[in-house]
């Protein structure tokens, strides 16, 4: 009996210290307005973090998601991307319409579930480690984390405009009224997972756009992050 006693109390401290040792992350988070794109930021950052992961013979790899998490969402909701899709396009359904597609769809997701599997997601890659999330309130469902960096990025309303004038073909009033709707977009969806706080709170390195090479951008964060431990 003694002995049984001996070896319980003896794993359990075990793996009190194990818990303790733990410690989430690291990770990088990129926040951005609209038109200032993130994903070739976030792919040549991944990249630069593994050349230097590989030259202090580190066994772990950078990765990059977005629309990764979009994608786990459905599939752990066994449906398909386009139906939860709204949810980051901050479009919340109305009670009437919430009921109406509980009764016509077989697999079906309020919009509480859907928020609350996502933020899971997030935290999970978060916790994982060696990530770095592109939206997704990333850096509001990252912010638990010691080791984690987050960065937004913002540029001039001229650069901006004419980033979505080229990419999707439109004219200047066209490309001006799209900014101004997914940036409100953007701000609600943010809202869901931090309420009224200040968007100031949520940053540690903000990086102009329009005034900074991608290439800039890219060394900033890699050598921020080196600072901070992360790498």
């Amino acid at each position: 009996m003694d002995n049984i006693l001996i070896k319980y109390l003896s794993e359990r401290v075990q793996k009190e210290q194990d818990q303790t040792q733990y410690e989430p992350g690291p990770v990088i988070t990129i926040s951005r307005q609209y038109g200032c794109y993130a994903s070739e930021i976030a792919r040549l950052l991944s990249d630069r973090l593994n050349v230097i992961a590989q030259e202090r013979k580190c066994k772990y790899r950078w990765q990059w998601i977005a629309k990764e998490i979009l994608d786990k969402a459905a599939k752990e909701l066994d449906t398909t991307p386009d139906k939860i899709a709204h949810i980051f396009a901050a479009n919340e359904r109305s009670f009437l319409e919430d009921m109406a597609l509980a009764f016509s769809v077989k697999q079906y997701a309020r919009d509480p579930k859907i928020k609350k599997l996502i933020s899971k997601i997030v935290r999970d890659y978060a916790e994982q480690g060696h990530v770095i999330i592109v939206g997704r309130a990333g850096c509001v469902l990252a912010k638990h984390i010691t080791k984690a960096l987050h960065v937004r990025l913002i540029a001039a309303d001229e650069f901006r405009i004419n980033r979505i004038k080229t990419r999707f073909e439109l004219d200047e009033r066209g490309a001006v009224e799209r900014i101004k709707e997914f940036t409100n977009a953007r701000k609600t969806f943010m809202k869901f997972f931090n309420g009224d706080k200040p968007e100031a709170e949520m940053f540690d390195l903000v990086l102009n756009r329009s005034k900074l090479s991608t290439e800039e951008i890219v060394e900033t964060i890699a050598g921020v992050a080196q600072i901070r431990g992360l790498i």
